[in-house]
């Protein structure tokens, strides 16, 4: 096993299938998303219930829990929910204890419901869901606040009421900010300078912005589990489109030259994809562009200094790293997903950084993270 403790760069918790109607604003209340037992393909399932979009089965949130090791869970598949789950995900001294046995030091700890409540159309309904959310999340961090590390939502509906709520999320001891991975079509585009001052707060208080998949307007929304959307079957091909549009308009609009200190941070949205992109990146050009922003640096150049990537158990980012940028990556475990490498996570750094010399997978597999979040290291006790 690694001498080097793992801090993840994007963990989960489940968040209670019940916070949300017990703690929204009573006249939201009966619309408050919630977790409900529906009957699918013949069997009862914990279905998370929100506005606007078919019940979501919860077993890819909670899969870990079905793990004999990395990539082997069929909990999904099985229809398994809350009841066999994990209880790490919503109990803080049990993720502990889970984080020990993984050889974790620390994690970057994002929501799994939360995704989806991206989605909601009405900019009301959706603050107030971000904000119970993140004052639970500020109460399950504080277990262990220089372990767990909380990523608030914010919604972008309103750039001033973003900013306000990126204020409160800070003064409760969170870090960074989740937003869309892009925006509703309904809404200005990241071209746009219209979330200036929201980025601008951001930079202030060191506040790195994730763009989860899932949580974006377009292509992300074809997750496993949009059992009900036609174009699910195109997922594996175009899903990547999404935060290539993003990063590519975040870096050739202005706005990576005008907060040159904020990182944008592309989370479990793959990484084999990365090496070409990079490529497109490096065939564009500075100076003025077609958003009217003239750029002083080469595109690549904003690349490797402001945008980062998560990766899980992708043995190809770390042989592209010098590609991708080696100060650019983050291991995650993605505990308590699916997808997760708990409780293996120490083999699969062990396996991906071999003969690699320490001070390199350091950066990898913990310092990259704790740079960009701005945070201590942990007293482990």
């Amino acid at each position: 096993m690694s001498e080097i403790k793992i801090f993840s760069g994007d963990s989960h918790v489940s968040e209670p299938g019940d916070l949300w109607v017990k703690r929204i604003d009573k006249d939201l209340q009966f619309r408050a998303p919630r977790i409900e037992q529906r009957e699918r393909n013949g069997r009862m399932e914990d279905m998370f219930i929100y506005e606007g979009f078919a019940p979501h089965p919860v077993g890819v949130g909670v899969g870990a829990a079905g793990r004999g090791g990395a990539g082997t869970s069929t909990f999904r598949e099985e229809g398994k929910g809350y009841a066999d789950a994990l209880p790490g995900g919503w109990d803080p001294v049990a993720r502990i204890s889970d984080m020990d046995l993984d050889g974790v030091e620390g994690e970057i700890i994002h929501t799994t419901l939360g995704f989806r409540l991206f989605w909601l159309t009405d900019p009301k309904l959706q603050r107030a869901c971000f904000r119970v959310y993140n004052d639970w999340l500020a109460e399950y961090c504080s277990h262990s606040p220089q372990r767990l590390i909380g990523v608030p939502l914010i919604s972008l509906c309103d750039v001033e009421e973003a900013r306000a709520e990126l204020r409160r999320s800070a003064k409760l001891g969170l870090h960074g900010a989740m937003v869309w991975l892009s925006p509703p079509a309904e809404y200005p585009q990241y071209s746009s300078t219209h979330y200036d001052s929201f980025w601008a707060e951001a930079e202030e208080l060191q506040m790195p912005i994730v763009m989860h998949e899932i949580t974006g307007g377009a292509e992300s929304r074809l997750s496993p589990s949009s059992y009900w959307d036609p174009n699910l079957s195109l997922a594996a091909m175009i899903r990547a489109h999404e935060p290539q549009r993003t990063i590519a308009q975040l870096i050739m609009s202005g706005v990576c030259e005008r907060f040159p200190a904020l990182t944008f941070i592309s989370a479990e949205s793959g990484t084999d994809w990365v090496p070409w992109f990079v490529s497109r990146v490096k065939r564009a050009r500075g100076g003025m562009t077609s958003f009217g922003n003239k750029l002083t640096l080469e595109p690549i150049d904003y690349f490797y200094r402001n945008i980062a990537f998560t990766y899980i158990n992708e043995a190809h980012a770390v042989e592209n790293r010098d590609l991708l940028g080696v100060d650019n990556l983050m291991f995650a475990t993605d505990y308590p997903h699916s997808a997760s490498t708990w409780p293996k996570s120490q083999e699969i750094v062990d396996r991906d950084t071999a003969g690699m010399a320490p001070e390199l997978a350091r950066k990898l597999i913990r310092d990259n993270v704790m740079r960009i979040f701005s945070l201590p290291a942990p007293v482990l006790v």
